[in-house]
């Protein structure tokens, strides 16, 4: 009896355990909200090999290799410059703009965002206006950045 015990036991949680892990690879690699409107991830390791020299940009052409992310732009003079998210293309009046939680990197003087040049809230998360663009953002691991559909305010 004991041991019919202990083996439906261990075959209950050898099911559960199988159950949350396979529920937890399962978790989306972005978040659309506001239909369309805000696009964010938050970085992590399963999507792309992090070095020092990882860009937003290189993290969101990973994501469009695993087919989780669609979108297009063009190589200006300050970067690349974003004009669609998941079929959502800029009019007139509108830009895709960059917020993150990526303030500062120990070791490194640069700022990365500001909440001076603006926030957008995040599931409680208050995400700063990026200083730089997708390419030249570093993308670090743990960190959430969004793409937002912005007006432009003079």
């Amino acid at each position: 009896m004991k041991k019919k015990l202990l083996a439906l036991t261990l075959a209950f949680v050898s099911v559960f355990a199988c159950l949350a892990l396979t529920a937890c690879g399962n978790e989306p690699l972005i978040k659309v909200v506001s239909d369309g409107e805000c696009v964010a991830f938050t970085a992590k390791s399963s999507v792309i090999t992090f070095t020092d020299t990882t860009s937003v940009k290189d993290y969101m052409d990973a994501l469009v290799e695993k087919g989780e992310l669609q979108y297009e732009g063009y190589n200006g003079d300050w970067g690349y410059y974003i004009t669609s998210v998941e079929g959502k293309k800029e009019e007139t009046g509108y830009f895709w703009s960059l917020y993150t939680d990526l303030v500062t990197i120990e070791g490194d003087s640069a700022v990365y965002s500001s909440a001076e040049l603006g926030t957008y809230d995040l599931d409680g998360k208050t995400l700063n206006t990026a200083s730089y663009g997708v390419s030249n953002l570093p993308c670090v691991e743990g960190y959430t950045y969004a793409l937002v559909y912005s007006s432009y305010s003079y």
